[in-house]
């Protein structure tokens, strides 16, 4: 609209305001906010993967387990004994799992949080430039 208008243009200006610094902030806030979503786009993968692994990992743990329970069937107290230790095994899986779960998950709502600060200076931004060129809004 500021570019095309003819009607109330003078000396560079749309509407009282000046084009050059209206298309310099809009320029600033395309090239920054695409960068923005990529980066909470790779870190959402990146804890996905992350996830995956390991979960991955908790499975090959436990079908390990299951294994040394077979393995060691034979005599009463060796399978007391790897029962205990599989049993061990899977807690101990578990644990690291939910670790890793709980140290992505934090670590993507830190990046996720930066980004929504990041979006909403963005925001604040575009509503003052907004307010700037709306009719009754402050000028410079």
């Amino acid at each position: 609209m500021v570019e095309h208008e003819t009607k109330l243009r003078f000396l560079n200006k749309a509407w009282g305001v000046d084009e050059d610094k209206f298309f310099t902030i809009i320029n600033k806030l395309r090239a920054s906010l695409p960068e923005e979503v990529k980066t909470a786009s790779r870190v959402t993968r990146e804890s996905e993967r992350i996830i995956a692994e390991a979960q991955e990992q908790a499975a090959r743990l436990l079908g390990e387990a299951k294994e040394q329970v077979k393995v060691l069937v034979a005599n009463d107290e060796i399978t007391r004994g790897a029962t205990r230790q599989a049993d061990d095994i899977v807690r101990r899986s578990r644990e690291e799992a939910e670790q890793a779960r709980a140290e992505v998950d934090a670590y993507a709502r830190q990046v996720l949080a930066n980004a929504e600060a990041f979006l909403g200076r963005m925001l604040t931004s575009v509503q003052k430039a907004r307010e700037q060129v709306e009719p009754g809004g402050e000028r410079s």
